[in-house]
């Protein structure tokens, strides 16, 4: 219902004006009265009413100084003055000041009044759709900077202005957060669950990223909660109790946390929370041992081993209720380091973004492990359907301390240099020099490893010449020079 406050100075008018029309009927509701523009713009302040039906003269402030200091305010309320035959000079004022429209007071009936709500209602729908088409793009870019606080297990406060940019219109908010996976849902699927009432005055953002889809419900009033009498939905879902616009980043932060144990044991239910009686799951990093070991049974191809430390690995993170995005922030970078060593072509890595429980989420990351040690290790299967690519990455394998080109290589194959360019990418996913670079990093980490040359003996050894291209290269594949490597390792 929109809301009406209705100013009138003579008693009965305002009186006989409430009890006369059947407000709710038109999808309005009277909320106050008032006798003067004074005691109005008290009101309007505190209650911010969506339309404001206002005499033009009244004792203490008059309708003009009411619609011009509300306008000054930049309250969003609509006027619609009322106003006599000899007093059209003064309706001309309002009109210039932002009012609406106006009715006579002499011709006002049923029918006249039905009229004036109709175009009323469409302007609040639209100004409405267009404040929510603009004003989500904004919040868009706030959901994205809590996203990243929640990654970096940082702080984030919502500022003032920020709330102040829906105008006053929303300051209370409901979370539903939904573990979709790679299944797309929308605000009608929110809509679908019943939990709230259908509302013209909130506005539904939505907001999907790593599997999972959150559903802010805003709204200018506290929000009540529907209890939830649908089937089992479709999907790991957790509502939150409505919450001041303040509370939002923690808010949302609980809420992940409670889907975080749907996210461990795949169960599909809707779960209520409130605010404020739950804590947030803690968390861990994979240990830098843990992660050594998993490299050195890669590298061996001892995929029982890989298969049998992953699964520890995921029990502990089961055990210690990681996050969900920080799980899936430590799968991903397990796979893109096991891809490097391995030096396979670049796989999409949404399969892993988008799955939507913590053991489809091993299963899939094992599953590209065991690609990725075909792709080192050779197994019988051909590295490329195509054999001139195939003897090079032989020979750069065998070869990789050696003086290793692109020509050089077009030349042992017979092909001309440019054509083979554009076949190895084709082939292998990935340009020439990155799969070189690949195997000699591969190698260099060895060196490092298990022996004690120096930075400059391991970089001539794997077929760099330059000791600084050496660790430039190293360090793009790694994040870390080769001397940092070799210490963090020793540790």
């Amino acid at each position: 219902m929109w809301k009406i406050l209705i100013v009138e100075d003579e008693v009965h008018v305002r009186k006989a004006l409430i009890s006369s029309f059947d407000w709710q009927a038109s999808g309005f509701e009277v909320v106050g009265e008032a006798g003067n523009g004074l005691r109005a713009w008290e009101f309007i302040e505190a209650e911010q009413p969506d339309l404001v039906i206002c005499d033009i003269f009244m004792p203490v402030m008059d309708g003009i100084e009411l619609l011009k200091k509300t306008k000054e305010a930049g309250l969003p309320c609509l006027f619609v003055m009322l106003t006599c035959l000899n007093e059209f000079e003064y309706v001309r004022l309002a009109l210039q000041h932002g009012a609406f429209d106006y009715i006579l007071k002499l011709s006002m009936d049923i029918a006249t009044m039905k009229e004036i709500l109709a175009k009323v209602d469409a302007e609040l729908i639209h100004a409405a759709e267009q404040t929510s088409r603009i004003l989500f793009v904004d919040f868009q870019q706030i959901y994205h900077g809590m996203w990243e606080a929640l990654i970096h297990r940082k702080e984030y406060r919502l500022t003032g202005q920020e709330l102040e940019q829906s105008g006053g219109r929303w300051s209370h908010v409901l979370i539903c957060s939904i573990l979709n996976g790679d299944i797309p849902v929308t605000v009608e699927d929110f809509t679908a669950l019943g939990i709230v009432v259908p509302d013209r005055h909130a506005a539904i953002h939505q907001f999907s990223i790593f599997g999972q889809t959150t559903f802010f419900y805003w709204h200018r009033n506290k929000i009540e909660l529907k209890p939830f009498s649908g089937d089992v939905p479709l999907y790991s879902t957790v509502v939150c109790s409505c919450v001041s616009g303040k509370q939002l980043f923690e808010a949302w932060r609980d809420t992940l946390a409670q889907l975080d144990q749907f996210w461990y044991s795949g169960r599909k239910q809707l779960h209520f929370f409130e605010f404020g009686k739950s804590s947030p799951g803690g968390g861990h990093y994979v240990p830098w041992k843990q992660e050594r070991k998993l490299i050195h049974y890669f590298e061996q191809a001892r995929l029982e081993e890989c298969g049998s430390l992953l699964e520890e690995i995921w029990s502990a993170m089961e055990r210690s209720l990681l996050p969900m995005y920080m799980v899936k922030e430590t799968a991903l970078q397990l796979d893109s380091l096991l891809l490097r060593i391995a030096n396979s072509p670049f796989v999409d890595t949404n399969e892993l973004i988008l799955c939507a429980n913590h053991k489809e989420l091993l299963t899939k990351l094992v599953e590209r492990l065991r690609t990725s040690v075909r792709h080192a290790h050779g197994t019988k299967e051909p590295l490329t359907n195509h054999n001139e690519i195939n003897k090079i990455l032989d020979y750069i394998h065998e070869n990789y301390n050696s003086n290793i080109t692109l020509k050089s290589m077009a030349q042992f194959v017979a092909l001309d240099e440019h054509y083979l360019s554009n076949l190895f990418k084709k082939k292998t996913g990935g340009n020439f020099i990155d799969y070189l670079h690949g195997v000699r990093i591969k190698e260099a980490k060895n060196f490092l490893d298990h022996s004690d040359l120096t930075v400059n003996e391991v970089g001539e050894r794997v077929g760099f010449v330059s000791d600084n291209y050496f660790i430039k290269i190293f360090k793009r594949w790694t994040g870390m020079t080769p001397t940092h490597y070799r210490n963090r390792n020793a540790e």
